[in-house]
Order: structure tokens, then C-alpha cells, then sequence
């Protein structure tokens, strides 16, 4: 559910387009990401410092994935969801959950993005790009649950078809960074996911969280709709434009237009919430 190595920017590979979606990206792209990876680890070392950097994969890439980053991201995951929402994740059982997403079902894209403190994982964001046609009573593009999986999927897959009319979504499966490093760090970890999403001519994002969680009002912050109140367990399935978070999203890490974007993504939560 919803719930970076050194210098990382010189040795990231190009980043890959699914064979189901299509050859869509053209070779500058590869290029792009580079230079994409490059400016926001610039960025991330100058506020946060050089000891932290954002690596981010998509596509056949995730399983060249180096053992020892994904050790390191299972231990975060657990600790992260422990400590956040009191659950009781082994490093076991987070390896199983990674080892999910990076062995993904046809039709759907893995996009995965980490943020390191030296050789550790502290943070990390995932998601899938898939098809509308993707979405099945067999999927489970928002979340491992079998909890009201079958309603999630029904309610965007309506949407999509009926209101929206898009064919083509990304999925925010995953979301954390440990507590010690938390302020100021999501950007660096969504902006990647985001901008793959956007090159894969993508525009729609959902992702299913508790009411409760920090993701709930970040995603209200970057613009991101309720769908569907499941009310049992303050569940709940939302709904985001792409380009309109990445705004937001490189906003917030600009000195120019920080203040500016935070009253922006404070002002989405309160209308929300009415207050």
C-alpha cells in the first residue's frame, strides 16, 4: 500500500520503455534521464548534502538491480512501515514484497526510485505503468492487499474508461522514507517516477492509502482527488494528474518558488478538508 549510492547521476544506465507500451522514447530520452538524475542529485547534494544521492530504474533494469541495494531497500521498507504504522515486517518478508514488484505481471512497467545516504537506502518510491486493459479482478496495481482490491480496481477502471477516457495509468504502489531523513525528501524520489510515467505518455496517476497515513495529505498536496472512501480501515483510492504534481513537485525544490508552492500544496489540503 501507499504507504540514493555516491555520485550516483555519473553511472545510472538508460533508463527502458516497455515492449507492451512500445518503442515511445527516442534516443535523446536516454540522454535525458541522465541529465534528469544528474540535476536533482545537484540539487539534493547542495540542500541536504554530498552524502546523498537518488538512483532511479524502470522497465527490464529492475532486475539488474545490485543484491546488495535491494538488501538495503528491504531493510528500509521494514523499518519504515514499523516504525510508521506499527506492522511487524522481517527482512524477509520485505524482500518478498521488493521481489514483487521487480518480478511484475505482463502489461505492467516497473519504475523504481531510491534515495541513499552513502550506501544505504533511506528512502524509495515505486509504481507501475500499465494499460487500462491492464486492469483485471486479478490485478493488484494499488496494493498487495486483497482488501477491497476488487472495488479499487472496478472504481479507476471506470473512471478511466467512462469519465476520464485515458488508456494508460501509473500506479504509486510504495512511498516511505526512514524518519530520520524524512523532511524534504519526497520530491527527489517522486519527480523520477513521474517524469518516466510522462514519457511514456502517461498522464494519470492512482494511488490507495489510509486517511490516516502521511500519504494521504501529500498526495491532496500535489493535487491528487479522492475517488473512493472504502470506510473500512480509512481506506482510500485517489486519483492525480501527472504534469500537475511534477510542477508542484520541482516547485518544491526550487529556492525561487519554494514558499510560494508550499502555500499552493497547503492551500490543496485545506480546500479539501475544508478548512
Amino acid at each position: 500500500m501507499t504507504h540514493f549510492h555516491c555520485n550516483a547521476a555519473l553511472n545510472v544506465q538508460p533508463l527502458l520503455s516497455p515492449a507492451r507500451i512500445g518503442d515511445l522514447l527516442q534516443a535523446e530520452d536516454a540522454s535525458n534521464d541522465f541529465s534528469l538524475l544528474a540535476r536533482l542529485n545537484d540539487k539534493l547534494q547542495k540542500q541536504c548534502g554530498e552524502d546523498f544521492s537518488v538512483q532511479c530504474w524502470s522497465g527490464a533494469q529492475v532486475r539488474r538491480i545490485p543484491k546488495s541495494t535491494l538488501n538495503s531497500l528491504a531493510n528500509c521498507y521494514a523499518e519504515v512501515f514499523n516504525e510508521s504504522w506499527g506492522e511487524s515486517w522481517t527482512l524477509e518478508t520485505a524482500m518478498h514484497e521488493v521481489n514483487k514488484c521487480i518480478t511484475s505481471p505482463p502489461g505492467y512497467t516497473p519504475i523504481i526510485s531510491m534515495l541513499f545516504k552513502e550506501e544505504e537506502v533511506v528512502g524509495f518510491c515505486w509504481g507501475f505503468v500499465m494499460e487500462t486493459d491492464s486492469l483485471t479482478e486479478d490485478s493488484t496495481p494499488f496494493s498487495s492487499s486483497n482488501f477491497k482490491r476488487h472495488e479499487s480496481v472496478s472504481v479507476a477502471k471506470y473512471w478511466l474508461d467512462s469519465v476520464g477516457r485515458k488508456n494508460r495509468l501509473v500506479s504509486m504502489r510504495e512511498l516511505g522514507v526512514l524518519k530520520a531523513y524524512r523532511q524534504d525528501k519526497a520530491p527527489y524520489l517522486n519527480i523520477p517516477i513521474f517524469e518516466r510515467a510522462k514519457a511514456m505518455e502517461c498522464n494519470v496517476a492512482f494511488l490507495r492509502t489510509k486517511t490516516t497515513s502521511r500519504v494521504f495529505k501529500w498526495g491532496l498536496g500535489v493535487g491528487f482527488v479522492p475517488l473512493q472512501l472504502f470506510m473500512v480501515d480509512d481506506l482510500l483510492l485517489m486519483k492525480g494528474n501527472v504534469k500537475y504534481a511534477l510542477k508542484l513537485l520541482y516547485n518544491s525544490i526550487d529556492d525561487l518558488s519554494m514558499r510560494q508552492t508550499q502555500h499552493e500544496i497547503i492551500s490543496n489540503i485545506k480546500h479539501y478538508l475544508c478548512d
